[in-house]
């Protein structure tokens, strides 16, 4: 008689299918097919291979991500958008903004907090959430390295915030009267915003021991920001302990940057500023890929 033998999950594809798994959620390219990317044994790859791999492999990830987060995407715009709006109605008649030059305060703080912090708690939770679920031990067997997986998680979480920052920006330039001079610096001053603070929510993602924990640790890290930087506020108001405190996150320095990038400030002062804050993303992605084994309880 025939007896089936019992499934047996491999180390390399551990059991269940994780967030994000390609095969369930959009089959645009299965494991396997990042598991062709890998050379071959003493296959010896040019530079523009190297790199068309791995922008390749960043991309599989990049939609891996998109296709989970497609079906919330109305709650992240919603909320978004809330939260910015809030913050202004409050500031606008509490009398805490009540002219052109603070109201950008305002408006660009808003959008430098979403850009900042929104990445970090996302990437956060979904690692903690794929921990529980064995998720980094699927994407640990996939040829990406962790600084692609960082990335894509981070882009996808930014590219849901960007609407957050124009609405934050526009809605305070019509209510607050200051004047806007859009250019093309304030694109890589989101970029570096964005992925500022990713490595610091990968950090605690993978070591939360639940989600629940991931969520005191982002909770946390919102009340620490917000009160040792607060971006809402002219830097030339701020008590002098809060005036040294806010040059060790990289909120101020975003803020000051975006705010540049919107009324005509020299390009050297931005790209200062963005020199600043592209320290800190490597500083905190360096710690997150380096520093760390996924495959390790």
């Amino acid at each position: 008689m025939n007896m089936k033998e019992p499934v047996r999950h491999s180390a390399r594809q551990p059991a269940g299918h994780p967030v994000g798994h390609p095969d369930r959620h959009h089959g645009e390219k299965p494991a396997a097919a990042l598991y062709a990317e890998r050379p071959r044994t003493g296959e010896t790859l040019g530079l523009m291979e190297v790199v068309s791999r791995w922008w390749r492999g960043y991309k599989d990830l990049f939609f891996i991500r998109w296709a989970n987060i497609r079906n919330e995407w109305y709650f992240h715009i919603f909320l978004g958008f809330t939260f910015p709006v809030a913050i202004m109605v409050f500031m606008k008649f509490s009398g805490g903004a009540d002219d052109p030059a603070s109201g950008l305060y305002v408006a660009s703080g808003n959008a430098v907090m979403a850009l900042v912090m929104g990445p970090m708690q996302s990437i956060c939770n979904d690692l903690a959430w794929g921990r529980q679920r064995n998720d980094l031990e699927y994407f640990a067997a996939l040829p990406v390295s962790k600084l692609q997986i960082t990335l894509a998680f981070a882009t996808v979480s930014a590219i849901f915030i960007i609407p957050t920052m124009v609405f934050s920006i526009g809605v305070g330039s019509l209510w607050f009267g200051f004047p806007v001079r859009w250019n093309l610096a304030v694109l890589p001053v989101m970029l570096l915003a964005a992925l500022s603070m990713a490595g610091l929510g990968v950090l605690a993602g993978v070591n939360a021991r639940s989600l629940h924990q991931a969520n005191l640790f982002n909770s946390a890290t919102m009340l620490v920001v917000v009160f040792l930087s607060p971006v809402l506020i002219p830097y030339e108001n701020l008590p002098a302990f809060l005036q040294w405190t806010s040059k060790l996150l990289p909120t101020s320095y975003a803020a000051a940057a975006l705010r540049g990038s919107l009324t005509g400030m020299p390009a050297a002062s931005i790209l200062k500023q963005a020199g600043i804050l592209l320290g800190f993303t490597t500083v905190f992605l360096y710690l997150a890929t380096r520093k760390l084994d996924w495959r390790v309880e």
